[in-house]
C-alpha cells in the first residue's frame, strides 16, 4: 500500500475517528451512566463507528494499492512453406505424406509455441491445412517472405523460423542475400534434388523492348548446358511465322555456357512475338527450358515533341530526361529566345510550353500551333502571363489574387479515369514537395479531367494541379505550377529511381498526344499480360462536349487469335462491361497464353460506336529454368542463424531441436497497476457494513 500524503496525518485521523466514536457511546474505559446498552454492547457499537469513520477519513490520504500482473508470451515460430511450381517436381509423389507430416508437426508444437503457418512463392499468405496445398506459384521470392515476417511478427517474440524450400530464388533477392534479415534461428527443410542432370537451356535473351519498323534490332541469346559434353545442339528462331537456324554448336564441357549475338529486322508494327528453341537432347531431364518467347513493340515512327520554355529552368531539363526515357519519343528543346532555330512549321505531335505565353510574340506562336490542332501541354509558372493564358483556352480560368506564387501540394483524384496509374504513383503524390502555383481563384470547364487537385497548406481545394482537356478539335494538358524537377529528386530519394514520376508525366503526355483521343468511344488494355496476372479491360465514352459518361450499356467480344499452348483456340465470347462512376471496367481474370483480339461497342444517342484492341498473354515459366535444388544455401542460412538443416523425412526431429534450443523460450511480462482505494468496491463495502451494522444493532438493542 502507498500513501500519497505524509503519514503524519494518520494520528490525526485516528484521533478524529476516536473522538466521533466517543461522542455518543463514551470512552469504554470509563463508566457510562447510560443504562440503554450494556458495556459489551457499547464496546461493539464504539468499534463499529470508529472503524467506519476511520475508513472514511483514511481516504483523505489517497491510499493506493499496487497490483502486479504477470503474463507469459509464447515463443512465436513461423513455418514458411515454399509453394512455387518447382516444389511440385521436388516432392513428386510424396506431397500428400509430406504436408500431412508438416501439419502434425504444427499441431505438436502448438501447445507450447505460437505457430504461424505461411505459404510463399510470388506472394505470402497463410496456410489452411484443411484445404489442399497447391504448389502452383509462378515464382519464389524470399525477400518478400522476409518483408512479410518483419512487418507482422518481429514484435511478437519471434523465436525461430522453419523454412521449407528447395532454395531456388526466381524473383527478388537470393536466399543468402536475405540471411542477415533473420535475427532468429532458421531451421531449413531441404526439398528437391541437388543432382546435376543432363540439361540444356536458353538461360537468357537480352533485347530492346521497343524498336522501329524496318530497323535492325540486336539480340543476345545465352545458352547453358550441364552434363551434355560431346553433344551437338541447334538454336532456332521463329519470327513472323518463319523458322530459321541461328547457330549449330558443339558442347565441349560438362559445365557449358555460350552467348550468341544475333540481329533481326522489325517487319510489322505492333507487338511482335519472337520464339527461340533449342534442339532436344536424348535423355534430357528438363525440356521446358529449351524454349523461350520474347515480345517487342514495333513502332512505325517516333512521336515528335517540342519543349519550349520562356527561359532556362531545371524543369526543362527534367522534362527532357523524362521524354527521352521513352524510345517512342523524339524530343527537341528550345527557349523562346532561340525559337528561330526551331522548325515551327514542322508537324509536332505535342508542344510542351513552360512558363508560356509570357509576351505577345509567344502568344502569336502558340495560336499558330492551335490553328493546326497541335496538342499543347501548359506548365504554368511565375513567368506565365495569366491574361494571355486565359485567352488561349476555355478549360481553366485563373483569377489572380496576388502576383506572389503560393506553394501547392498534390491530392490524388480517386474519380479520375482517363488512364490508370499504379498504386505506387498515387501513394507517392502526397509525399511530393510543393509546386509554385499562382495565388488565384480557379474556374474550370466541365470538359476538364482532373488527375490531381491542389492542397494549400492543410486545406484541400478543388483547384486543378494536373488536368487534361481531350477535345476533338484541340487536346490540352495542364500542370498549374513549376519546379517539377523537385518531384523527380523526391522520387529518387524514396525509391532510388525516377520511375514513378517518369510514368506519371509520360502517361500525361501520351493521353493528349494520342490521335486516338478524338474517338468518342475508346477501349484500353495493356499490350502484354503475363499468364499469372488478371486481364483488365477499360473503356471510356465521351458525349458531344467530350465529357465522360456511361449512361448506355457497353459490351465487348474477345477471341483468341493464336494459342501458345498448342491447344485449340478458345471460342469467341461476349461480355457486358461493368460500370465505374463515369467509365467502364471488367476483369477477365487469368487467360491462357496466346494472342487475343477485343472488339467493344456501345449504342449512344442512336449511333453505334466501336473500338478494337489486341493484346498478348505471355507464358513465362521461370520456375522450370533451373530445377537443381540449392541445399548448400539452405545449410549456410541455417548454420549462420543458429538453426539446422533437415530433410523431409526428419520432420519429427524438429520438435526436439526446438525444445532443446535455450534461445527459444517464453517471455514473461510483469505489469504493475496502481489502484486507488476510493475505486475499490470491497473498501466501500466494508464502510457500508460497518455503518449499517452499527445502525441495525443500535436500533435492535435500543428496543430491549
Amino acid at each position: 500500500m502507498f500513501l500519497e500524503y505524509s503519514l503524519w496525518f494518520l494520528p490525526l485521523i485516528i484521533l478524529v475517528a476516536f473522538a466521533l466514536a466517543c461522542w455518543q457511546y463514551g470512552i469504554v474505559l470509563f463508566k457510562n451512566k447510560s443504562s440503554l446498552y450494556t458495556k459489551r454492547q457499547r464496546n461493539i457499537l464504539f468499534f463499529l463507528r470508529f472503524a467506519s469513520i476511520f475508513l472514511i477519513l483514511f481516504l483523505f490520504l489517497s491510499p493506493i494499492k499496487r497490483i502486479k500482473h504477470k503474463s507469459i508470451e509464447k515463443p512465436t515460430i513461423v513455418v514458411a512453406q515454399d509453394v512455387s511450381s518447382s516444389i511440385n517436381k521436388a516432392l513428386s509423389k510424396t506431397s500428400n505424406e509430406y504436408f500431412k507430416s508438416l501439419e502434425e508437426l504444427c499441431k505438436e508444437l502448438k501447445d507450447n509455441y505460437n505457430i504461424i503457418p505461411l505459404q510463399f512463392g510470388n506472394k505470402v499468405r497463410s496456410i489452411d491445412f484443411k484445404e489442399k496445398i497447391l504448389c502452383k506459384d509462378y515464382a519464389t521470392d524470399f525477400s518478400d517472405l522476409y518483408n512479410h515476417i518483419a512487418e507482422n511478427y518481429d514484435g511478437e517474440n519471434l523465436s525461430s523460423i522453419i523454412l521449407a524450400s528447395d532454395g531456388i530464388s526466381t524473383q527478388g533477392e537470393s536466399l543468402l542475400n536475405t540471411e542477415e534479415y533473420f535475427s532468429c534461428p532458421v531451421y531449413t527443410i531441404a526439398l528437391g534434388d541437388t543432382t546435376q542432370k543432363k540439361d540444356i537451356q536458353i538461360n537468357n535473351v537480352r533485347y530492346n523492348k521497343i524498336c522501329f519498323l524496318d530497323n535492325e534490332f540486336p539480340l543476345e541469346i545465352s545458352i547453358k548446358a550441364n552434363k551434355c559434353k560431346g553433344e551437338q545442339a541447334v538454336l532456332s528462331i521463329n519470327y513472323n511465322n518463319k523458322t530459321s537456324v541461328i547457330k549449330q554448336f558443339y558442347i565441349d564441357s560438362e559445365d557449358f555456357f555460350l552467348s550468341i549475338p544475333y540481329k533481326e529486322i522489325a517487319k510489322k508494327t505492333g507487338i511482335n512475338k519472337i520464339s527461340f528453341s533449342l534442339s532436344r537432347l536424348a535423355n534430357e531431364s528438363n525440356k521446358i527450358n529449351n524454349e523461350k518467347d520474347i515480345f517487342i513493340e514495333v513502332l512505325d515512327t517516333k512521336k515528335k515533341i517540342l519543349v519550349l520554355g520562356a527561359a532556362t529552368h531545371p524543369d526543362i531539363s527534367a522534362i527532357k530526361n523524362i521524354v527521352e526515357s521513352n524510345k517512342n519519343y523524339e524530343c527537341q528543346v528550345f527557349t523562346f529566345n532561340d525559337i528561330a532555330k526551331a522548325n515551327t512549321k514542322e508537324n509536332y505531335d505535342l508542344v510542351i510550353l513552360h512558363n508560356l505565353p509570357n509576351n505577345p510574340n509567344s502568344l502569336t506562336l502558340i495560336k499558330q500551333f492551335q490553328k493546326i490542332s497541335t496538342p499543347l501541354f501548359f506548365i504554368v509558372g511565375q513567368q506565365t502571363n495569366i491574361t494571355y493564358f486565359n485567352s488561349l483556352q476555355k478549360d481553366i480560368r485563373i483569377n489572380l489574387f496576388s502576383s506572389s506564387p503560393i506553394q501547392t501540394l498534390a491530392i490524388d483524384n480517386n474519380n479520375f479515369s482517363s488512364f490508370t496509374l499504379n498504386k505506387e504513383i498515387t501513394d507517392m503524390l502526397s509525399q511530393l514537395p510543393p509546386l509554385l502555383s499562382p495565388s488565384a481563384k480557379y474556374i474550370t470547364s466541365p470538359n476538364l479531367s482532373i488527375l490531381a487537385y491542389q492542397r494549400i497548406g492543410s486545406v484541400a481545394t478543388n483547384y486543378p494541379l494536373i488536368a487534361f482537356s481531350l477535345q476533338a478539335e484541340q487536346s490540352n494538358g495542364y500542370i498549374i505550377g513549376e519546379n517539377i524537377w523537385r518531384w523527380r529528386l523526391q522520387n529518387y530519394f524514396i525509391n532510388s529511381s525516377h520511375n514513378e514520376i517518369n510514368e506519371l508525366i509520360t502517361k500525361s503526355l501520351q493521353i493528349i498526344s494520342n490521335r486516338e483521343n478524338k474517338k468518342r468511344f475508346r477501349l484500353e488494355t495493356k499490350d502484354i499480360y503475363h499468364s499469372w496476372e488478371d486481364v483488365v479491360l477499360q473503356a471510356q465514352l465521351y458525349n458531344d462536349n467530350f465529357e465522360l459518361v456511361n449512361s448506355s450499356e457497353a459490351s465487348f467480344s474477345i477471341k483468341q487469335v493464336v494459342s501458345y499452348d498448342k491447344q485449340e483456340k478458345q471460342p469467341e465470347k461476349t461480355f457486358v462491361f461493368g460500370k465505374t462512376s463515369n467509365a467502364y471496367y471488367t476483369n477477365l481474370s487469368k487467360l491462357l497464353p496466346g494472342e487475343y483480339l477485343v472488339e467493344a461497342k456501345t449504342n449512344f444517342n442512336g449511333k453505334i460506336l466501336t473500338d478494337k484492341a489486341s493484346f498478348v498473354v505471355n507464358r513465362i515459366e521461370v520456375e522450370y529454368n533451373d530445377l537443381v535444388a540449392k541445399h548448400n544455401d539452405l545449410f549456410t542460412l541455417a548454420n549462420k542463424s543458429g538453426g539446422k538443416m533437415l530433410y523431409p523425412n526428419e520432420l519429427q526431429k524438429l520438435k526436439d531441436l526446438i525444445e532443446q534450443n535455450q534461445e527459444i523460450k517464453p517471455v514473461i511480462y510483469e505489469n504493475q497497476e496502481n489502484k486507488r482505494f476510493i475505486a475499490l468496491w470491497w473498501y466501500w463495502l466494508l464502510i457500508a457494513i460497518g455503518l449499517s451494522s452499527e445502525w441495525f444493532l443500535r436500533k435492535y438493542w435500543g428496543k430491549i
